[in-house]
């Protein structure tokens, strides 16, 4: 058999609804079946039970066994209310386990099946009963998908997007360890690349103990014995368990934690016997002996074995002669019973054990059996097996295998054996700093969702490495989100107290590559061994240039070693001397492109794509060329001579100042010309050296100081005429295209026309004045976000242009004044873009690197009860939806007459609407903008909204028109057009 890698599970048993909880009652041999005196159930059971003296208050029961928060799986609230409480516990542990398994289906995990069973109850005939109480109309399709054994691992499918086998299985009490069973052969014969297995056992309605019957399973005082001398029964419980199965070889290549390997599995049946509910010795040691040929494994290296010790004096006795003819007389197994900790659940029991031996094989200690005292007479006789009556470590501790039993009332036995997996070895280098994404579907549930993350850091049961690729991997990521970047487990907490939750859009993003001011030596070369691609197109940039300026330019890459920047003046301080701008110029330039063409190259191959683009200055070069209208070698090629070609004028300079436009072009003349706009509130001047050296002192006389920019070029003035008029001379070879991809123009601050593709916007670009203020207006009306590729000002600049983006300017490399790491801005401009709703390809960041996949805090879910019976109510409304219009049970089933078309505006439409969404998906009032879908609508709900505008208006819609457009004020005005066009 090919091995089965158990790589993720979840428990809801009694007292424990975590993996966690339930391991640590086990090895502190805890009784968690709940024992209630008859006096505090007076109310809550019958009193003629309570005062027959049979009674037993004794129950496995889980807590809150009737919430939940059907919000987070897309489900409406009526739908909720109508559906079996072990559906619901089902969907959520199913999903607790593929957190736990870091397994997300659909990205990138192949398909994945589910193979699972329910138990019976009696909350279908429940619903039915208050329905007819209240003289409401029963839904029985509604009713029946949403209690039918038929129906729960589908739903489960459906809800978490598994497109593998969901196949539903019904054995009694062996229903979960049968579904494993069945789970590994599909997974052996590749219908699936992960099966999740899952049994759910909830009794409806709720149950706190039974009558003890002689001769009865159930237990009379209680307690279950297994395998004592004093064993004489059962205790019925509650639980649900998850389990997440993979291909050995599959979950070893993925990284994945790896509880326990199974080995091989076998089913049979006892076939005739005495009674349908007894047991055969034979039929169960055959299975055994069939699990253990099919696993290859000699029954000496079992050192544990999971029974399935129902404490039943008839049952235990005959499983341990099954167990003792196959591993008695080969070894020294250690024996014992989940039962008798939890009680019986059921369905679920079997899938109970496999999670005990699973992590007694993981942690290397066998919990003890509880309750047994003096073992039972076979026991005692037994050579080679002994009860684990205390809990001990495995021996040999390095090599752990164990077997689990279930065997199913009516005689379907199974049996399963697990290894330990070998050790994977230690992880790989990691980066200073991590990045780990938080993501709920409220933010009540975000909030709480990091403080549990930042716990588990802080405690050290998760290190800042395993959160960042649990969170980044092995999350479904939700609609509200916050992320921290972090070295440790404190900054960790202080950047998520710093994140808000942010509820996430489809964002469209501009790429905004700034001017020639902010670049520095060594611009984003910390990015060089982090970004993938990055290193490797800056070199070859960065060739090209060194070709066509005929040396080598290469040093610029490096950091300068002549001091910090003064942020005050924007400018190294020493640098008050006139540097030889025919060398700095043509170099910084090089690199500048150089950089913010590799960084948009490498955003874009992690799925960062820019939707618009904008430019200022010599950026709008890089713009132009991520928009294709020109190649990127071309593009290079032309910002060296364009410096060469700039540094060849004669000397100018360039001054910041904080003034409008039309402040500044009041001190324009003859030999002062307005270069840039900035912003409202921004603007650069530009002239001849002394004659911009002296306009520096008249403002700063005024009080109106200006900046000096670290250029010996008087850029965007007529000044440059010359040079424009060379530059247009060099593009007349080059190939040009109109842009792509949509570009906000420096020549006229609005979207760029086929005018960008000809060399005289290129030649007027280098003379004319450029309007970016304009431009980044335009952007704004356009993108949700500006990412800024290169360092530069444009948070700044944002926000004095009063644009909508002010707040949400990204920036990708860190200015040089900053006390930051180029890794730290870049970890941080990814975190905001995906808080956002952009999804970067997270695993071609760190290509070459294998994610940690370990247990990490499940995402938080805000439940409520959810129970109907009379006086039961929904959260939010005073009580169960009324039916259509006020129709009684009999009015509902008379033949319908037609109704009479009335004439109703979008106005009056909506509010019938709102009305009748109310009524299906049992939510508070709907707004204009929420979606029929978004809330938990689907297509069966959809026929009965179709209906009901029939009934209320005397319309029969298409299906199409009515869905058009699913957000409620849409909808109405998509049903008021059709009208208004038909009639």
């Amino acid at each position: 058999m090919s091995r089965i890698a158990v790589v993720g599970m979840a428990v809801r048993l009694p007292g424990a609804d975590r993996l966690d909880q339930f391991w640590s009652n086990l090895l502190a041999g805890r009784d968690c079946v709940t024992r209630t005196p008859v006096e505090q159930l007076r109310g809550l059971v019958d009193d003629a039970l309570l005062d027959d003296p049979r009674w037993v208050g004794a129950s496995g029961r889980i807590s809150r066994p009737f919430d939940a928060d059907p919000s987070f799986f897309g489900m409406s609230a009526k739908e909720a209310l109508l559906t079996d409480p072990q559906h619901r516990l089902l969907l959520a542990t199913v999903h607790q386990a593929l957190e736990d398994a870091c397994h997300v289906p659909q990205r990138g995990s192949g398909t994945t099946g589910i193979y699972g069973g329910l138990g019976s109850n009696q909350h279908a005939a429940i619903v039915r009963a208050v329905l007819a109480n209240r003289d409401e109309p029963a839904d029985e399709l509604a009713i029946e998908v949403g209690n039918d054994k038929d129906h729960g691992i589908a739903k489960v499918a459906y809800r978490l997007g598994l497109h593998g086998p969901a196949i539903a299985i019904q054995t009694a009490c062996s229903t979960g360890l049968v579904a494993l069973h069945q789970a590994g052969q599909a997974l052996m014969g590749y219908e699936c690349d992960a099966a999740v297995v899952a049994a759910a056992a909830i009794r409806v309605p709720d149950r706190y103990g039974y009558l003890h019957l002689a001769g009865g399973i159930g237990s009379p005082d209680g307690t279950c014995r297994a395998f004592s001398a004093a064993a004489a029964g059962t205790v019925s419980s509650d639980g649900v368990v998850a389990v997440v199965l993979k291909r050995y070889e599959d979950a070893v290549a993925a990284g994945d934690r790896i509880y326990a390997v199974v080995r091989g599995s076998a089913v049979n049946n006892d076939g005739s016997k005495s009674g349908y509910a007894m047991f055969s010795a034979a039929a169960q040691e055959r299975v055994i002996r069939d699990a253990l040929l099919f696993s290859e494994l000699d029954p000496k290296m079992i050192g544990a074995v999971e029974a399935h010790g129902s404490g039943t004096p008839l049952g235990d006795a005959v499983e341990w002669s099954a167990l003792s003819a196959v591993y008695g007389p080969a070894g020294n197994a250690k024996v014992g019973s989940v039962k008798s900790a939890i009680g019986h659940t059921r369905e679920a029991s079997g899938l109970a054990g496999f999670v005990r031996m699973a992590l007694s094989i993981y942690h290397g200690q066998i919990p003890a059996t509880l309750h047994v005292d003096t073992p039972a007479e076979n026991v005692m006789r037994a050579g080679g097996l002994s009860l684990a009556m205390t809990t001990a470590d495995w021996c040999p501790p390095d090599r752990r295998t164990g077997a689990v039993s279930s065997f199913g009332l009516g005689g379907t036995n199974v049996h399963v054996l697990l290894e330990q997996a070998p050790d994977v070895g230690a992880a790989e280098p990691r980066l200073a700093s991590e990045l780990v994404l938080i993501s709920a579907h409220t933010e009540t549930a975000a909030d709480r969702t990091a403080a549990a993350w930042h716990d588990a850091v802080r405690t050290g049961a998760l290190s800042l490495d395993e959160a960042a690729d649990v969170s980044q991997f092995g999350r479904r990521h939700g609609r509200v989100r916050q992320f921290a970047v972090a070295k440790d487990a404190a900054e960790l907490a202080n950047e998520l107290d710093r994140c808000p939750a942010v509820s996430t859009t489809s964002p469209s993003l501009c790429f905004a590559f700034p001017g020639i001011d902010d670049q520095y030596p060594g611009m984003a070369a910390g990015l060089a061994g982090q970004l993938p691609g990055f290193a490797e197109r800056l070199r070859e940039y960065m060739d090209i240039c060194s070709e066509q300026a005929g040396r080598d330019l290469s040093d610029y890459l490096r950091p300068a070693s002549t001091g910090p920047i003064d942020p005050r003046l924007r400018r190294r301080p020493t640098a008050t001397a006139r540097v030889d701008e025919s060398t700095d110029l043509v170099a910084s330039e090089a690199m500048s492109l150089s950089v913010q063409l590799a960084l948009a190259a490498s955003l874009t191959g992690l799925g960062v794509r820019a939707l618009a683009v904008v430019g200022q200055g010599l950026g709008e070069l890089a713009a132009a060329t991520y928009a294709n209208v020109m190649r990127s070698s071309d593009a290079l090629r032309l910002a060296v001579e364009r410096a060469r070609l700039v540094a060849a004028q004669p000397e100018g300079a360039m001054l910041t100042v904080a003034l409008s436009r039309a402040e500044a072009e009041e001190l324009t003349g003859p030999d002062i010309h307005l270069a840039v706009v900035n912003s409202p509130r921004s603007c650069v001047l530009a002239g001849a050296y002394t004659d911009i050296e002296k306009l520096a002192k008249r403002l700063e006389q005024r009080g109106r100081p200006g900046s000096l920019l670290p250029t010996r070029s008087a850029l965007h003035t007529p000044l440059l005429a010359e040079a424009g008029a060379e530059l247009a001379e060099l593009l007349v070879g080059v190939p040009l295209s109109p842009p792509d991809v949509a570009m906000a123009s420096n020549l006229t601050g609005v979207w760029a026309t086929e005018a960008v593709a000809e060399p005289s916007y290129w030649q007027r670009q280098l003379t004319s004045p450029v309007l970016f203020s304009d431009a980044l207006r335009s952007a704004a009306d356009c993108c949700d976000a500006l990412v800024e590729i290169g360092a530069g000002r444009l948070r700044t600049l944002a926000a004095q242009s009063q644009t909508r983006l002010g707040d949400k300017v990204i920036a990708t490399v860190r200015r040089e004044y900053q006390n930051e790491t180029d890794v730290d801005v870049l970890l941080r401009a990814l975190g905001r873009l995906w808080q956002m709703g952009v999804e970067p390809d997270w695993q071609a960041l760190r290509p070459d690197v294998r994610p940690l996949r370990t247990s990490a805090p499940p995402t938080a879910t805000e439940d409520q009860p959810f129970w109907i019976a009379e006086g039961a109510v929904l959260p939010g409304l005073t009580s169960l939806p009324a039916p259509p219009h006020g129709t009684s049970t009999s009015e509902a089933t008379r033949a319908p007459s037609a109704p009479a078309t009335r004439s109703v505006g979008p106005d009056e439409l909506e509010a019938v609407l709102a009305r009748l969404w109310q009524e299906i998906l049992g939510d508070a009032a709907p707004t204009s903008t929420d979606d029929f879908f978004e809330l938990g609508g689907d297509s069966m709900m959809s026929v009965r909204l179709l209906a009901g505008v029939k009934e209320a208006v005397g319309l029969v819609v298409p299906a199409p028109v009515i869905f058009e457009d699913s957000s409620l004020g849409g909808m109405a005005r998509r049903i008021t057009e059709w009208r208004d066009r038909i009639s």
